[in-house]
């Protein structure tokens, strides 16, 4: 079972893990990031935060408790591990860039994708394997919807509209490459029984309380879920105070498109007969650091621990929203 470790910055990346360490994901400002030396054989996505609000570097670990990967090498770079459990492969990627960081947003958005397909080709994975991807744009605000017509045209063209549409999480953070967008991805391939049966499935989830982000043309489903027979793992995508037609509500008040943003997280964990005692990682993202305190009281008014998700400011996938979150969540049978 895929898990996490959260921490800061290079104390926690340096100190002792069990089992095998996948990835590493962090955020800080520029000299917290250069601070330490990231491991050349893990990959690694390094978001630079210079708006810290205050907020300590943080790091999650992605890690599996005790099994064997495989790195994934990716024009000469570690950009990921693939790894198997009894009912599946997976490949987990971290740190996907173009190659040419000098081109344009859209030209490296385009070669972003063909980047992430290149990887998982390489394993003999393909982009249709792909369960759930993560986004991370410099200056997002000023070229989200470029990005999504380059995220429309790489889907159009495999085929990904006629069949599973990853979840995702689209955010807006500068990153250690200085390239234009950084990604990274989760990808499943099921083993089958010996009648050819897959031992597991990736299945789309839709949010109660809201329309599908397909039906405003952002390319991503609300949750994804792999189902084994040792269970649930649900992948919520980035989450935010927007109504079942698709607009943001609540304007300029924080606290209450928190609240809003987590009953539609709450009603996605109901519709998979989960609850937020079943999240097992999560990233607050905030875009007003004031905005943090109308967080925290809404963990301590939910009994929930204030470290409850890593916490990092930064912009949302539109300028009148305040607040995202995304988490992943697991119920074993």
């Amino acid at each position: 079972m895929l898990t996490t470790t959260n921490g800061i910055l290079w104390q926690t990346l340096e100190g002792p893990l069990a089992g095998l360490e996948l990835a590493r994901l962090g955020w800080g400002t520029t000299e917290a990031l250069t601070a330490g030396l990231p491991h050349d054989d893990i990959a690694g996505l390094w978001l630079v935060n210079p708006v810290t609000g205050g907020l300590p570097p943080v790091a999650q670990r992605f890690h599996l408790p005790a099994t064997h990967g495989t790195p994934v090498l990716y024009n000469g770079k570690n950009v990921g591990t693939h790894y198997e459990d009894d009912y599946a492969e997976y490949v987990l990627l971290m740190g996907i860039t173009a190659e040419d960081l000098t081109a344009g947003r859209v030209a490296q958005s385009d070669a972003t994708f063909e980047a992430i397909e290149g990887a998982l080709k390489s394993i003999g994975f393909d982009f249709h394997n792909v369960v759930r991807t993560w986004f991370y744009l410099d200056g997002l605000l000023e070229w989200y919807d470029d990005f999504n017509r380059s995220r429309d045209r790489f889907f159009e063209s495999r085929g990904i509209f006629g069949g599973f549409v990853p979840a995702s999480t689209g955010i807006g953070c500068a990153n250690l490459n200085g390239a234009a967008i950084i990604a990274g991805a989760i990808a499943m391939r099921p083993k089958q029984d010996a009648a050819g049966k897959p031992l597991a499935h990736a299945e789309m989830v839709e949010s109660p309380l809201q329309c599908s982000a397909l039906d405003y043309r952002s390319s991503f489903s609300r949750a994804a879920e792999i189902v084994t027979p040792e269970g649930q793992y649900l992948f919520i995508s980035g989450t935010a105070s927007i109504e079942p037609q698709g607009a943001t509500v609540h304007l300029d008040d924080g606290a209450k498109q928190i609240g809003l943003t987590m009953d539609v997280v709450e009603a996605i964990l109901g519709a998979r007969q989960m609850t937020f005692k079943d999240i097992t990682r999560a990233v607050a993202y905030i875009k007003r650091p004031e905005d943090r305190c109308h967080w925290q009281a809404w963990l301590a008014a939910h009994n929930l621990p204030a470290d409850y998700a890593q916490e990092v400011i930064a912009d949302v996938c539109r300028d009148d929203l305040l607040f995202e979150l995304e988490a992943d969540a697991v119920k074993l049978s």
